[in-house]
């Protein structure tokens, strides 16, 4: 089969789409022939060396986001089921996985970077991280599910999210900011978008702000910081009192710095938030389907132009890449 291959050390130009032998799955795993895969934080940052976690194997294949069809019959699943990857590899048997929270397993991490990911034209997945996807919820969506619906879902979960809250999003244009402003709409929160971007609304926020046009005044309930450092300081500072910051990106710095006599004396919260649980992921599905999820896709392209998918990711777009495996 054809895959994208990388190599160290790190980098696009160590990316090759070559042949490599069939996935070979073992009596847990089902053989998933790939239709679509996505470009995200999560792939870049691992191909061009930026990524926190260990990668695995080497050489390795990438892509956390990927969804399918059955090929073969196992279990519950029958040839030709249309499938996604909870792309979380854990053992089931530690602490955190016994507590339901298998996306913090102690033992595992994130599928395509402890393992090979779904950038290829078939993959074997353990028969737990496969999820039945209904006709109802389009292939770009659902690819898109894994980790850009799931974040902002876990993100808000753990935010204590409900309705008549204000919700501030930071990157409302990006892959999950997408899904957060939809997914606050859908739980009556009045959103606000920080974006350059115009057509937020389109996706459930009720005003959009560029970053230096934030009312001062605008303080929210929830204010979610996918970016990074870059954007820490203004986070804080539209924050109300009581309120809560949930903050799992670092695409502008990993560093920052706390005023602590702000946090205690207004009560804030600063909340962590990483992918999701399987439970959590189920909910995704339900919701997709329920309320039509949908997502803004900026190019579609084959997976043997990852050149130029990436300087594509490197460019202002409207909306996400997206691969696919026939021309």
């Amino acid at each position: 089969m054809k895959a994208l291959v990388l190599r160290k050390p790190l980098g696009v130009e160590n990316l090759k789409f070559e042949d490599v032998p069939d996935p070979v799955p073992r009596d847990d795993e089902v053989l998933v022939k790939v239709i679509m895969s996505g470009l995200n934080p999560v792939d870049y940052g691992l191909i061009n060396g930026r990524i926190i976690y260990n990668v695995s194997p080497m050489p390795h294949i990438p892509g956390a986001e990927a969804m399918g069809t059955v090929m073969k019959n196992h279990g519950t699943f029958r040839e030709g089921d249309r499938v996604v990857i909870y792309n979380r590899v854990y053992d089931g048997t530690c602490p955190k996985c016994l507590s339901g929270n298998e996306h913090l397993c102690i033992n595992g991490g994130i599928w395509s970077v402890v393992s090979n990911g779904g950038y290829s034209e078939m993959v074997a997945v353990k028969s737990y991280n496969l999820f039945p996807i209904p006709d109802s919820i389009g292939d770009e969506v659902a690819v898109s599910l894994p980790v850009g619906a799931l974040t902002a879902y876990r993100a808000l979960k753990r935010a204590g999210a409900e309705a008549g809250k204000k919700l501030l999003v930071y990157g409302a244009s990006g892959n999950t900011g997408t899904f957060l402003t939809q997914l606050g709409s859908i739980m009556g929160m009045e959103v606000h978008a920080v974006t350059r971007k115009d057509w937020t609304g389109d996706f459930g926020s009720h005003k959009t702000y560029s970053a230096e046009s934030i009312p001062e005044d605008l303080k929210a309930d929830i204010v979610v910081n996918s970016i990074g450092s870059s954007f820490w300081n203004s986070a804080i500072s539209h924050l109300d009192s009581s309120g809560t910051l949930v903050t799992f990106g670092v695409q502008t710095g990993k560093e920052a710095s706390i005023d602590i006599s702000q946090i205690y004396s207004r009560e804030y919260s600063i909340v962590g938030s990483t992918g999701g649980t399987r439970k959590d992921f189920h909910e995704v599905i339900e919701i997709a389907e329920k309320f039509k999820l949908k997502v803004k896709v900026s190019e579609t392209l084959y997976l043997g132009d990852y050149v130029k998918a990436m300087k594509r990711y490197e460019e202002k777009r409207d909306g996400r890449i997206i691969f696919k495996n026939n021309r």
